[in-house]
């Protein structure tokens, strides 16, 4: 059998929660088993999941007619938990000019807004737009979103980039 450092023969991969590793059981005599990233990801309850989703020029330069999804629903019966969304604008060779602080991330009856300092950025520009907190609703199986509104750029062709760190929780006693 080869050393696990051999990446010829194991190569590596970036992995997704529903990869499988090799376990030992230690219930069943040591048998050799496997389960995923996700359930020891439970098991420790580090179930905090930090997504990044690029929204291209294509889809900001049409932004106020057209909704832009960052995560789908999450299921019935379940919620995401929202902890923080960063944003970093890559202005690309020719800067927006957006005219209204657009778009917004719409997740509840509440909304969060893409200043126009990050949206018209020159150089790249990074900002935390949500850090949680506070007692607000949590719809049950909604997606975010960047909502469609304002007015849309007449110019501009880079790509901004937002980091949701969050959880799924299920609505059952496991909550």
């Amino acid at each position: 059998m080869a050393k696990i450092s051999n990446t010829s023969i194991y190569p590596n991969i970036d992995p997704v929660l529903s990869d499988y590793f090799v376990v030992t059981d230690a219930n069943t005599d040591l048998a050799t088993k496997t389960c995923t990233l996700e359930s020891l990801q439970k098991l420790y309850n580090v179930d905090v999941t930090s997504q990044t989703i690029a929204v291209s020029s294509v889809f900001l330069n049409v932004l106020a007619t057209q909704d832009f999804q960052l995560l789908p629903a999450p299921g019935s019966a379940y919620v995401y938990d929202i902890q923080r969304i960063l944003v970093f604008m890559d202005p690309g060779s020719i800067e927006y000019n957006f005219s209204t602080d657009l778009p917004t991330i719409l997740w509840n009856t509440s909304t969060v807004d893409i200043t126009l300092a990050t949206m018209n950025s020159t150089v790249d520009y990074v900002a935390q737009v949500y850090t949680g907190g506070g007692a607000q609703l949590v719809p049950i199986n909604t997606a975010l979103t960047l909502s469609k509104g304002g007015s849309n750029p007449t110019q501009g062709n880079g790509t901004l980039y937002i980091n949701i760190t969050y959880r799924t929780l299920k609505l059952d006693s496991t909550f």
